[in-house]
C-alpha cells in the first residue's frame, strides 16, 4: 500500500531537510574550530556525519524518482534517522551540543506523516535512546546528572509534540475531508444544474455586455437556432437594447426565421451588483397559447353544454317546422325560396354547434412513433382513391428522418382538412390545379414538416393574421373552425401547424411536427 500524494508530498520536503542537515553538520564535523575537544569522538563524529548525508541523499534520490514510498519504507526510514541523530550526539557533545533539538523535528516530521501508535512509537523510541545515551554518558563520567535530567525532559517533549501535531493533523485532515466533500457536492451540483438547464424546455442564454454568449442551452438553440460561440442574434440584441432603457417594457414576440416557432424573450440581471451579465430566457409562445386556450376550452365547453339544449332544441322545432312547410301543397315559389334559406342555415347553425361540441369532446392525444413516409403516402393514396382519382395531389418526399411522435388519429384529421382546403381553393381558380404535399426537415435534420400548397388565388395579409381564430372564416357556408381546430388538435401533440407566405400564387400551410429528441 502506497502513501497518499500529500503525504509522499510531505516526505520529500523532510527529505530535502535532511539533505541540509547532514551538510550542516558535516561542515561542522570538519570545522575544527568549532569542535573545540567537546566532541567524545571526532573521527568517529566526522564519519557518521558523512555517512547521514549520503544515507539522507540516497533517501531523497530514491523517494523523489523511484518510487512514492509505502507507509512501512517511512517508518523505517524516520526510524534510521532517530537512531543516526542519537549515535551523533552520542559521539559527539551529547545532549548539550544541540543535536537532540533536531530529533523534535524528526518526532514532529514522523507523526505528521504517519499517526496513530506509530507516530507515538517515535516519540518512544526517541525518548528512550536519548535516556540510554544520557545515561552512559553519565556512567562513563562525562555528563552530569544535569544532563541525565535534560534527557528525560526531552522525552517529555517528544511526546507532547507527538500528541499536538497528530491533533492537529486530524483537524487538517477533517477540514481537509470535508473541503474535499464539499467540492464534490459543489461539482455534483453543477452536473446537476447543467443537466436541469439542457432539459428545459424554455431556452436559457447567459450574455456578457458586449453580448458574448457565455452559457446557452439545447431549447434555446432549436428555438433560434444560434451556436454557443456566436454573438447573439441583432433581433435579440435589439430587445435588450429596449429592456436596457425601460425594463418594465415588455418586448414583441419574434421568429428567428420563418420555420422557427414564435417566441418571446425576457431578460434579467444575473447579479443585482453587476449589471454586466445577462440572463435571457426564451419560451415558446405555443406553450403559454396552449394553456390560454386550455383555459378557453374549458369556459366553451361549459358554454356548448348550454349550447345543446338551449339552441338545438329550438333549432329542431325549426327545421321541423320549415320541412312541414315544404311539403305543403299551397307553398308558391316565393315561400318556397324562403324557406330554402331557412334550411341552408338551419344546417350551418347545427353545423357550427357540432363543430363547437368538439371542443368540449376531445380526448387527450396518444402519441406513439408515426414512419413518416409510410404514413403520408398511405394518407394520400387513400384520399385519392376515395375521390377516384378526381383530384391532383403531387406528393414530394425529403426527409432523412424515419419516425416522428404524434397522435396519428388527430395529425391525420389535420392533414384531410388542410387538403381539403387546398383542393377546393386551388379548383376554385383552377380545375386543373394540383395540389403539392412535400415531406421535409429542417433544424439540421432534427424536425420534419409537411406543407400542404395549393394554387388558388391566396389569401391576403389581412386574413392571414385572423387564419386560426376560432369562427373567423372568408366562405358564407363556413363555420371558421376547421383551422383553429386543426391547430388545437397539433398542439396536443406537440406539433406546430402554421401559414407559410411563400410570395408564390397560392397558399401554404406548415404543419410542424416537435424535435424529435425534446417531446415529452
Amino acid at each position: 500500500m502506497q502513501t497518499s500524494p500529500q503525504t509522499s508530498s510531505l516526505f520529500n520536503y523532510y527529505n530535502f531537510y535532511k539533505v541540509i542537515i547532514g551538510i550542516l553538520l558535516l561542515g561542522i564535523s570538519i570545522s575544527q574550530e568549532l569542535l573545540l575537544n567537546s566532541f567524545r569522538y571526532t573521527e568517529i563524529f566526522q564519519i557518521l556525519t558523512l555517512s547521514y548525508l549520503l544515507l539522507n541523499i540516497t533517501t531523497l534520490v530514491f523517494f523523489r524518482f523511484v518510487l512514492l514510498g509505502t507507509p512501512r519504507q517511512v517508518f523505517t526510514v524516520i526510524t534510521l534517522d532517530i537512531l543516526a541523530l542519537h549515535a551523533l550526539f552520542y559521539s559527539g557533545a551529547g545532549i548539550s551540543g544541540g543535536l537532540v533539538n533536531l530529533l523534535v523535528i524528526t518526532v514532529a516530521a514522523g507523526n505528521i506523516i504517519m499517526r496513530g501508535r506509530i507516530g507515538l512509537s517515535f516519540a518512544a523510541s526517541a525518548s528512550l535512546l536519548s535516556i540510554g545515551v544520557e545515561t552512559e554518558r553519565l556512567l562513563a563520567d562525562i555528563d552530569t546528572i544535569t544532563d541525565l535530567a535534560q534527557a528525560g525532559l526531552m522525552g517529555c517533549v517528544y511526546f507532547a509534540t507527538a500528541y499536538m501535531l497528530q491533533y492537529f493533523s486530524i483537524r487538517i485532515t477533517q477540514s481537509e475531508s470535508l473541503a474535499e466533500q464539499r467540492e464534490q457536492d459543489i461539482i455534483e451540483l453543477e452536473k446537476l444544474n447543467h443537466h436541469i438547464i439542457q432539459s428545459m424546455r424554455t431556452g436559457i442564454i447567459v450574455c456578457d455586455d458586449h453580448f458574448k454568449i457565455i452559457l446557452i442551452n439545447q431549447a434555446c438553440k432549436d428555438l433560434i437556432n444560434i451556436d454557443s460561440n456566436d454573438l447573439l442574434p441583432s433581433f435579440v440584441i435589439d430587445r435588450i437594447q429596449l429592456w436596457q432603457q425601460d425594463s418594465g417594457v415588455r418586448t414583441t414576440p419574434f421568429k428567428a426565421s420563418a420555420e422557427k416557432p414564435l417566441v418571446q424573450a425576457n431578460f434579467s440581471h444575473l447579479q443585482k451588483n453587476k449589471r454586466s451579465e445577462i440572463l435571457i430566457f426564451i419560451d415558446d409562445t405555443r406553450l403559454m397559447t396552449q394553456q390560454a386556450q386550455q383555459l378557453k376550452l374549458a369556459s366553451l365547453g361549459r358554454l356548448t353544454a348550454s349550447i345543446a339544449h338551449e339552441v338545438r332544441n329550438p333549432l329542431g322545432a325549426i327545421s321541423h317546422a320549415t320541412q312541414l312547410l315544404v311539403e305543403s301543397e299551397n307553398l308558391d315559389a316565393a315561400d318556397k325560396k324562403l324557406t330554402d334559406i331557412i334550411q341552408r342555415h338551419s344546417k350551418r347553425v347545427n353545423l357550427i354547434i357540432e363543430n363547437t361540441l368538439q371542443l368540449s369532446r376531445r380526448s387527450e392525444p396518444e402519441t406513439i412513433d408515426i414512419t413518416l413516409k409510410e404514413w403520408l403516402a398511405s394518407i394520400v393514396s387513400e384520399y385519392i382513391n376515395q375521390r377516384e382519382g378526381l383530384v391532383k395531389i403531387d406528393l414530394e418526399i425529403d426527409s432523412p428522418l424515419e419516425t416522428a411522435r404524434f397522435d396519428p388519429g388527430q395529425i391525420e384529421q389535420v392533414l384531410i382538412n388542410l387538403i381539403d382546403n387546398g383542393v377546393r381553393h386551388g379548383t376554385q381558380h383552377n380545375p386543373d390545379a394540383v395540389l403539392t404535399i412535400k415531406l421535409g426537415v429542417i433544424s439540421e435534420g432534427k424536425q420534419a414538416y409537411i406543407d400542404v400548397t395549393d394554387r388558388g388565388a391566396g389569401i391576403s395579409d389581412e386574413n392571414a393574421q385572423h387564419l386560426f381564430e376560432p369562427f373567423f372564416t372568408t366562405e358564407s357556408q363556413g363555420t371558421g373552425l376547421g383551422l383553429y381546430l386543426s391547430r388545437e388538435m397539433c398542439e396536443a401533440s406537440q406539433a406546430q401547424l402554421d401559414y407559410i407566405n411563400t410570395n408564390e400564387s397560392g397558399a401554404c400551410f406548415r404543419l410542424m411536427f416537435a424535435h424529435h429528441k425534446r417531446i415529452v
